[in-house]
């Protein structure tokens, strides 16, 4: 046999092996430091957010005595007062706001305290050499080999390598195309491909995808390159027209039953005829979803 045909047939093998490991989703094998900097990003939001609040928030504590059935509160500006003052039914919103107060002081305290923990792990990490092996050797080698990690690079070209056949356009379909010159079924996809392309995220259109031993093509496939999760977006026009409507409730039912859920990982939007896409609401979908 010949030496390329030999190194074509590894080759394929090689994808198949990498096709297996995509399809399983292990857990072990997500990126950890997404994980983490995700943690690290919600802890920095809600420490800013609190840390205003506080600044804001009435002076003193609280303290609570158990009543009946219920609880009596008071408010306490002195340390003192091992009393305070009562706080009638009609200023609640003082005890609602002390109590408040408590939980985003300890709250930012400890949020403190994690975040230190992450920051240090991420610095540590930054340039960690597990994701990079499979970049740094041989081409050749690249090529036979079914990694572990990719780095990200190599994931996202990888991903946006996949050939597959395009979707069918009749003799007289109205033609659309994209700032990259593909060819799509309405002004409302270019605008929505065109957006992505400006945001950088990949994307495949008409994907071929199969539900229930029935070909789909969502208008498109998406890749957040972040948590390299990929998202169907299908875009809803006409929605005015009953039988169009009704078709399309069948076909969101059928992708919800084969997993793909609204907000997890399928992204829906919608217009009529009178009421078209606003490009607002294609940013909110990629800023929510893809990045």
């Amino acid at each position: 046999m010949h030496k390329s045909a030999v190194t074509h047939i590894l080759c394929i093998e090689a994808e198949k092996m990498r096709q297996i490991r995509r399809n399983l989703n292990e857990e072990w094998v997500k990126d950890l430091r997404t994980i983490v900097e995700q943690r690290a990003q919600l802890l920095r939001n809600e420490i800013k957010v609190r840390t205003k609040a506080l600044a804001k928030a009435p002076e003193g504590w609280l303290r609570v005595r158990k009543y009946g059935k219920g609880y009596q509160y008071f408010h306490i500006t002195e340390s003192k007062d091992t009393c305070g003052t009562y706080i009638k039914s009609n200023n609640q919103k003082l005890a609602v706001a002390l109590s408040q107060k408590a939980y985003d002081k300890k709250f930012v305290a400890e949020a403190q305290k994690e975040l230190g923990i992450l920051d240090e792990y991420l610095r540590r990490t930054e340039s960690t050499a597990i994701e990079k092996i499979y970049d740094d050797m041989h081409p050749g080698k690249r090529l036979l080999i079914n990694p572990v990690f990719e780095d990200r690079d190599t994931f996202v070209r990888n991903w946006e390598g996949v050939v597959y056949p395009p979707g069918y356009f009749a003799e007289g379909d109205a033609e659309h195309y994209t700032a990259k010159n593909e060819r799509v079924r309405s002004k409302t996809e270019v605008n929505i491909a065109n957006m992505l392309n400006l945001y950088g995220i990949p994307y495949r259109y008409e994907f071929p995808l199969v539900m229930d031993s029935i070909e789909f093509r969502p208008d498109f496939l998406c890749l957040n390159v972040r948590t390299r999760k990929e998202y169907v977006w299908e875009h809803f026009g006409m929605m005015e027209l009953e039988d169009y409507a009704r078709k399309n409730v069948d076909k969101i039912s059928r992708y919800m039953l084969n997993g793909y859920i609204p907000g997890e990982n399928f992204i829906m939007t919608f217009e009529t005829t009178k009421k078209p896409l606003n490009s607002e609401v294609i940013k909110a979908m990629i800023e929510n979803y893809l990045i």
